[in-house]
């Protein structure tokens, strides 16, 4: 008859009650059941370690909801990785306990822990260049047609990471506030880029005639007005724009007048990012700081602008 071992190493259990001590939750008795949930998942080293990440939590409760979610996944997946690699369950209580919104959106993509294990990518901001490129890697990717919808969601993801970055200290204020502004520019020009594509496949490019009488490419730009102006844009600000168009008569056969076509394509431009996805607007578009506020038309010439 073999004989019955106890098991090698067995885990000893954890006195939730008494590791829970000092941490401010709002509801103890859910946070006992929830983080007892929590522990069964993690390894005996990250499940000591968890009650020491709460305790700087700004919100504990929350951010043991969301953690129980992430780590819920039925392939354990997740909880494989965070026992594996610590400092990704610090991150994580970090982006719960800062931000529901965000919260979300790192259980919904929990590929970014991933990617902050495999990119190391917390230690410098992002350039509009690296944000260009990001987005043509996310996009490739993506199978989604509704554009305002891609942006919001890239710009979600990409708020996870300068926020770690934020609240852990590793990038100052001011250099927050330029990276957020980076990418406002390059979700914004994608935006444009979207829209001139629907609107010269309806109506053509746009031209006007020069002093000669001969038909050229009439320019556009969306300049940013405020904060996004002075590269000072927060999570949470609008975003203050001006459409402003190259002065010139169109020839005669276009399909529209230049006025028309551009205050079209800004129209467009607005929409695409203040449009409300499942994941929010791209951002809220303020018009008020233009010429006129918001009596005035959403596109101008320059000549108009420099009155």
């Amino acid at each position: 008859m073999s004989e019955s071992r106890p098991p090698i190493n067995p885990r000893p259990p954890l006195d939730v009650p008494a590791a829970l001590t000092g941490i401010p939750f709002a509801d103890h008795e859910s946070a006992k059941q929830n983080f007892s949930r929590v522990v069964e998942r993690l390894s005996p080293a990250l499940g000591s370690a968890l009650p020491g990440l709460l305790v700087e939590s700004p919100d504990p409760d929350s951010a043991l909801i969301l953690l129980e979610r992430l780590i819920s996944e039925p392939t354990g997946e997740i909880s494989g990785l965070l026992n594996r690699h610590n400092f990704l369950a610090h991150y994580a209580i970090v982006v719960f306990g800062h931000s529901r919104f965000l919260g979300e959106t790192l259980i919904q993509n929990n590929d970014l822990l991933q990617s902050f294990l495999r990119e190391r990518n917390l230690d410098r901001s992002f350039s509009r260049e690296e944000f260009h490129e990001a987005l043509a890697r996310f996009r490739s990717r993506s199978f989604e047609r509704d554009v305002s919808l891609l942006l919001a969601r890239f710009k979600r993801r990409e708020y996870v990471r300068i926020m770690l970055r934020d609240v852990l200290k590793i990038a100052p204020l001011a250099e927050t506030t330029a990276e957020i502004s980076a990418l406002a520019d390059v979700l914004i020009e994608d935006a444009l880029r979207e829209s001139e594509s629907r609107m010269q496949q309806r109506y053509g490019i746009p031209q006007r005639l020069d002093a000669e009488g001969r038909a050229v490419h009439t320019p556009f730009a969306v300049l940013s007005l405020g904060k996004l102006g002075g590269n000072e844009l927060n999570y949470s600000s609008d975003v203050d724009l001006m459409y402003v168009f190259g002065d010139g008569e169109a020839p005669a056969d276009a399909a529209i007048s230049n006025r028309e076509y551009f205050i079209r394509l800004a129209q467009q431009v607005t929409e695409v990012l203040s449009s409300v996805t499942r994941e929010g607007p791209v951002f809220r578009i303020d018009m008020r700081l233009r010429p006129q506020g918001a009596e005035g038309e959403l596109a101008i010439s320059l000549d108009h602008a420099l009155r």
